[in-house]
């Protein structure tokens, strides 16, 4: 007998073959035991079931600067849990990898944009962007912010029968928009029982212009103080044209004081400060 038992102990006599042993293909081989006198097998190898694959708790990247060496290992592993038969490893990976290289510094300016309508300069010192829906275009435009001009000086007017006296005048210089003047002003009527002045405040003529401001005067010898306040006859174009300075031409608002009554009588008009005058520009 080839195979003879002694306690824990296999003893064996026989022929041994080892089947694939040097066959790469097969990845597997095996071993046969032929004992002296008869015949069998004891496998080497045999093929198992497939291990579960690892799984990865963690996955990072971190950025090293361009000129730095990259560690080493990379990645780095990270056992969590080894597992077993039958459980799956636990892992985490880092990887190290290059930043990229600075690049030039960019020379792009706003004025130099495709979408920009305008070119700057210094007529459009503070100028601001508006967007355009239309060809979606971005608009230098003014900013509409109004001054307030006043007269520099208002003179008294004589005590006689002339029935219509510019108090004062304002120049308005050019704005780079629309815009109205908004008139606030004030005098002390001196006049006759019968006489009776209105305040109006007129855009470039003194007679025929747009009216942009008024008061009603009371008839005597001496009424209150009469208060001009923004004012246009009704049904005049606002917001349309009436009143209206457009953008790049200058103006002028007259004060005039207008007797109304049919009467010839003398009447008078203080200076300053007793009759003021004030010109706001409000942008449209």
């Amino acid at each position: 007998m080839g195979l003879t038992v002694n306690g824990s102990d296999i003893t064996f006599e026989g022929q041994i073959q080892v089947v694939n042993g040097f066959n790469p293909d097969t990845g597997v081989a095996y071993l046969i035991l032929t004992p002296s006198g008869g015949f069998g097998s004891l496998p080497f190898f045999s093929t198992g079931d497939p291990g579960l694959p690892p799984v990865f708790d963690e996955i990072t990247v971190e950025e090293v600067e361009p000129g730095d060496p990259l560690p080493s290992p990379n990645p780095v592993v990270t056992v969590v849990n080894p597992g077993g038969a039958g459980v799956a490893s636990h892992l985490k990976l880092k990887f190290y990898v290059h930043k990229g290289e600075a690049g030039d510094a960019g020379t792009f300016t706003i004025s130099g944009a495709d979408d920009l309508d305008g070119t700057p300069g210094a007529g459009t010192d503070t100028y601001m962007l508006l967007y355009r829906n239309s060809d979606s275009k971005w608009v230098m435009s003014a900013q509409k912010i109004g001054g307030a001009y006043v007269p520099s000086a208002i003179s008294a007017t004589a005590f006689n029968a002339t029935a219509t006296r510019t108090l004062a005048s304002v120049n308005i210089p050019a704005q780079p928009f629309d815009w109205r003047p908004r008139c606030f002003g004030q005098a002390l009527i001196t006049g006759s029982v019968d006489t009776r002045v209105d305040l109006v405040a007129r855009l470039n003529n003194a007679t025929s212009g747009d009216q942009v401001g008024y008061s009603k005067g009371v008839a005597g010898a001496a009424p209150p103080p009469n208060i001009l306040i923004p004012a246009a006859p009704a049904g005049s174009a606002i917001p349309g044209s009436y009143g209206r300075v457009t953008a790049g031409n200058a103006a002028t608002v007259y004060f005039m004081a207008e007797q109304k009554a049919p009467s010839s009588n003398s009447w008078s008009t203080p200076a300053s400060p007793d009759t003021t005058f004030w010109v706001e520009v409000a942008p449209v």
